[in-house]
């Protein structure tokens, strides 16, 4: 595993996971939030997106945290070796969301390109990230599972399904034994 795509619905654990395989492996991570979101929660276009996709992932060893499966997987699925599909349950995904959210809006925490969560925008519109997760897990869940379906559609492609939080923790302690 040396050029890795994690995807799933947002709260699922993408970038915590991609972080400590970076760290185990001497990976190259990459948040696609970071490429995606230009201070003031402006979006980037796609031309630029692409390309900053394109760059990072020119290399052999490299994480990517994040869906953006329109905008990227032409990119990054033929340069990648495993897909890992975090496939939580919709309440402990969303809860798990809930309560980062609730955090990083508590400790101001910066993220993506110098952004904050403030809890106007993430409880009370419908750009609130807690409205998207409710708008995605679902057409997620159906749109990955039907590519883990068909594994011979990407032949070169090691396919990993985590479906649980403790399965996703059990995987990463697995790697320290292998």
């Amino acid at each position: 595993m040396n050029r890795i795509v994690i995807i799933g619905t947002t709260g699922s654990g993408k970038s915590t996971l991609a972080k400590q395989l970076a760290e185990k492996h001497g990976l190259k991570y990459i948040d696609l939030d970071d490429f995606h979101h230009l201070p003031g929660w402006k979006e980037r276009s796609d031309e630029d997106f692409r390309r900053l996709v394109d760059e990072a992932t020119r290399g052999d060893k490299w994480v990517v945290a994040g869906n953006y499966t329109t905008r990227s997987q032409a990119i990054t699925w033929p340069r990648a070796d495993t897909i890992i599909w975090l496939d939580m349950p919709f309440f402990a995904n969303f809860n798990a969301l809930f309560a980062r959210t609730m955090r990083r809006w508590r400790t101001g925490e910066i993220i993506c390109n110098g952004n904050k969560e403030t809890l106007p925008k993430q409880f009370f519109t419908t750009d609130s990230i807690l409205w998207w997760f409710l708008k995605t897990w679902y057409k997620n869940r159906k749109k990955y599972g039907g590519i883990f379906a068909n594994p011979q559609a990407y032949p070169h492609l090691k396919m990993i399904h985590l479906c649980s939080y403790q399965q996703s923790a059990e995987f990463i302690q697995s790697l320290d034994k292998s």
